[in-house]
């Protein structure tokens, strides 16, 4: 369940940089392909680099770990404190539910359009499928159609038509569909709604500066932008009505001069990489050095039982290099509990030859990494455990010693 909190938080940050990153470099100063392509793929790269694990950094090298001991431990569990309900299926529910509405709203839409090409009268204009429908709604474009409502003026059709036919050459139809698919996975995240309505304003941006460069008059066509403002159109639809706000005019009226362009686009390079840096590079696995090759243990994150946890803990206790050098040795017994989420508390030294052996002790459980819950009779439960640490030198016998044994070489 940690996991999944950590992973959804990471892909809510991913996305706000790149947004944030959107709005200051690319939106309305770059070409409009490449903000496009960049508003898709930032979505998929939100969703993907927190799940790429690639190790690169060093782990920190325990050099004094010379003999392992694993000996025998009881547990005693000391309370049941809730129901075993699984948390990560209630998850699961909620989402699948969140992407079903998503789903059944796209095809929703989709039904719409059909009856609206069943009912209403197929032609063509100028090569390309017009399907003129009965009722009032706003024209708008979906593939290689185009829906135009029975209020629509033929003297309005040639700039209806235009500002659709750059819809269809550009093949934005094909882009709502894949955001909307994004929009069902990752519905939980807000940046890829955000993402989308960008994406629907880049579609207009974009038809916009075709129509005016062909030479239309930017005056008269945001009259019939204004006379064609309302009515019904699908959302998954490009239409002359979406996002008909104050920036779409102000691009429509006045030229982007689109400086730096291209500095603007490889600036997105470092972010990108910043970004696997932060969520996708991690510790290489540690390896003792100049430890006999017997000795060696695999460090493990993941905590099954005791002896998962002795092994942990031998990989990062180290032996104080003050009681080294005055020859001291002793035993340090430590308590702590698991609760029922697998977290180390109450950690507690029960019994210390020595406060340096102890201090180290406490030092290293107080990092101690998560294990899998216990479940008994169904139910999640506490459980106790006492760890014993001996810290003894080169000449020491280990006979009879139980719990983590940590050997002084030289």
């Amino acid at each position: 369940m940690r996991e999944v909190v950590i992973y959804l938080l990471e892909v809510i940050v991913c996305s706000g940089v790149l947004a944030a990153l959107y709005s200051l470099l690319i939106e309305r100063k770059v070409d409009f392909l490449f903000a496009r392509m960049f508003l898709l793929l930032s979505v998929v790269l939100s969703a993907v680099i927190p799940m790429i694990n690639i190790p690169v950094w060093e782990a920190a090298i325990v050099p004094e770990l010379a003999q392992v001991s694993v000996g025998e431990v009881s547990a005693e569990v000391v309370a049941e404190v809730t129901s075993g309900f699984n948390y990560v299926y209630l998850l699961w529910v909620v989402y699948g539910v969140g992407v079903a509405l998503c789903v059944g709203s796209f095809v929703l839409q989709m039904v719409n359009v059909l009856r609206i090409r069943r009912a209403g009268q197929m032609t063509r204009f100028e090569g390309i499928a017009v399907v003129r429908s009965q009722q009032n709604i706003a024209s708008f474009s979906l593939f290689n159609t185009i829906y135009i409502g029975s209020n629509t003026a033929d003297v309005d059709l040639p700039t209806i038509v235009a500002h659709e036919r750059s819809h269809i050459s550009h093949h934005h139809s094909v882009e709502r569909v894949i955001m909307e698919f994004f929009k069902a996975l990752l519905w939980w995240n807000p940046f890829v709604w955000i993402a989308s309505r960008r994406l629907v304003e880049a579609h207009e941006f974009e038809a916009d500066s075709d129509v005016i460069g062909s030479g239309c008059d930017a005056k008269q066509y945001v009259t019939t932008l204004l006379k064609h403002l309302f009515g019904y159109s699908p959302e998954i639809a490009n239409g002359l009505h979406n996002s008909l706000t104050k920036k779409r005019l102000k691009m429509i009226l006045k030229t982007n001069s689109g400086r730096y362009a291209l500095l603007r686009k490889i600036a997105v390079i470092p972010v990108v990489g910043i970004l696997f840096t932060l969520f996708s590079f991690t510790t290489k696995q540690a390896v003792a050095q100049d430890v006999p090759q017997s000795n060696v243990v695999e460090e493990s994150v993941e905590i099954n039982d005791y002896q998962d946890f002795y092994r942990w803990v031998l990989m990062n206790v180290q032996y104080p290099a003050v009681a080294r050098e005055q020859g001291l040795s002793g035993s340090v017994v430590a308590s702590l509990t698991i609760d029922i989420d697998g977290k180390v508390t109450d950690v507690k030294i029960v019994k210390s030859d020595n406060e340096l052996f102890a201090n180290e002790v406490r030092r290293v459980l107080a990092k101690a990494p998560d294990w899998k819950p216990f479940v008994r009779e169904g139910k999640r439960v506490e459980v106790k455990y006492m760890l014993p640490v001996n810290f003894i030198l080169d000449d020491a016998k280990t006979d009879g010693l139980g719990g983590v044994v940590v050997k002084s070489y030289k």
